[in-house]
């Protein structure tokens, strides 16, 4: 990692950091917006310049957090649903809604709904994001409006338009080849639109190892986790987490949990404690080498998250399956451009650029998987030989 961003990681740990960000640059400081970290840094000492740049983004972001809570709105009575993630950590996870930026809804319903739930978004002007129904996900595709909005380098743009995506599952079994226990019990126990406090918690951290063992880690969620970790103690809401989670199901939240403790150095309850510590030793021994591989990747990409993802795996068929998928995908990414204009601006000028931009893209992708195949296969190797032993 470049010493900046070290740096600035080392700054939002919960240890007594000191509150200044030491060799904090433009690189550093873009590398925050990427991340969705910016915010955060207006709680620190900055230079002129850097308080300048985080104080606009903060003041974009509170823009932002109304036009969320007036889309929610419009959606809040129109179907039966719980909210995951977004507003629904405030402030457990993040104490001001202003740190957090939202890029869209995620609305889950058990699966009997989800066509209903589809028509509704439809009749209220969202369309689905096309070819985005090849992917493995937990949700329906991605649906938007076509509000003519392109992209123009800010990550933090008010005007983004808000997406919305219908789940239907909160863990994708068949794709990650692992299955944890006890998840039909999250919409039984929610608590109007929300999900049950002890269950944002689990669902917040389930959500978080799925993007480990994907390979597509936000720091920002790793950072509120360890927020909420580092603030709660109260004994009886772990003694319900653990009497409420099966075994299977705190084995994936505590793998979580280790990610927000090695990343951010935050205390941890005794009962996440212990089920850190019951890891197999395989896990904790992925962490030792590669526990900051994604942060890594954003500089010298790595597929090192396979490797967890297979020791968590039981068969050897579904081994099989997670090497072969990471490996050699087989379906084509989505749109990367121009989804939100409508028919009538896609001149044919413009459909040439969407296209030449998705093929850059698409080429780019091919040569990530091309160029990190044999290092994959030959650490891959090794880690079985290790594991073997």
């Amino acid at each position: 990692m470049p010493g900046g961003v070290r740096s600035l990681l080392q700054a939002l740990r919960f240890d007594g950091s000191p509150r200044a960000i030491p060799h904090l640059d433009q690189a550093t400081l873009a590398f925050a917006d990427r991340t969705q970290l910016t915010p955060l840094l207006t709680r620190f000492d900055l230079p002129q310049w850097a308080r300048a740049h985080a104080d606009a983004v903060l003041a974009r972001n509170a823009i932002r957090v109304e036009r969320v809570a007036a889309a929610y709105a419009e959606i809040a009575n129109a179907f039966e649903h719980v909210v995951l993630k977004g507003f629904t950590h405030i402030p457990e996870f993040v104490d001001d809604p202003r740190l957090r930026t939202q890029y869209d809804l995620d609305l889950f319903v058990p699966p009997q709904h989800r066509e209903a739930a589809w028509r509704t978004l439809l009749s209220l002007g969202y369309e689905p994001v096309r070819g985005m129904e090849r992917l493995a996900m937990d949700h329906l595709p991605t649906m938007i409006r076509k509000t003519g909005w392109q992209w123009r380098g800010d990550y933090f743009d008010a005007e983004i338009p808000l997406a919305v995506e219908v789940h239907f599952q909160f863990w994708d079994a068949a794709t990650e080849r692992v299955n944890p226990l006890g998840l039909e019990q999250l919409w039984l126990r929610r608590r109007g639109s929300r999900l049950d406090p002890v269950d944002r918690l689990g669902y917040a951290a389930l959500h978080l190892t799925r993007h480990l063992l994907r390979g597509n880690v936000r720091i920002f969620h790793v950072w509120e986790l360890a927020r909420f970790l580092n603030t709660h103690r109260d004994g009886e809401f772990w003694r319900t987490w653990r009497r409420q989670h099966p075994k299977s199901l705190r084995r994936l939240e505590a793998i979580a949990f280790l990610l927000a403790v090695q990343w951010f150095a935050c205390e941890v309850p005794a009962e996440a404690r212990c089920e850190m510590e019951a890891l197999p030793e395989s896990v904790k021994r992925w962490f030792a080498l590669y526990g900051w591989s994604p942060v890594e990747a954003m500089f010298r990409p790595n597929k090192h998250e396979l490797l967890l993802h297979l020791s968590l795996a039981g068969e050897l068929e579904d081994r099989l399956r997670i090497l072969c998928r990471r490996l050699l995908p087989g379906r084509l990414p989505a749109p990367v451009d121009a989804i939100h204009l409508p028919p009538e601006q896609m001149t044919i000028f413009r459909k040439i650029q969407e296209r030449l931009r998705y093929l850059g893209y698409l080429t780019s992708r091919f040569a990530h998987h091309a160029r990190l195949l044999a290092p994959t296969l030959w650490s891959t190797l090794r880690w079985c030989l290790r594991s073997s032993r």
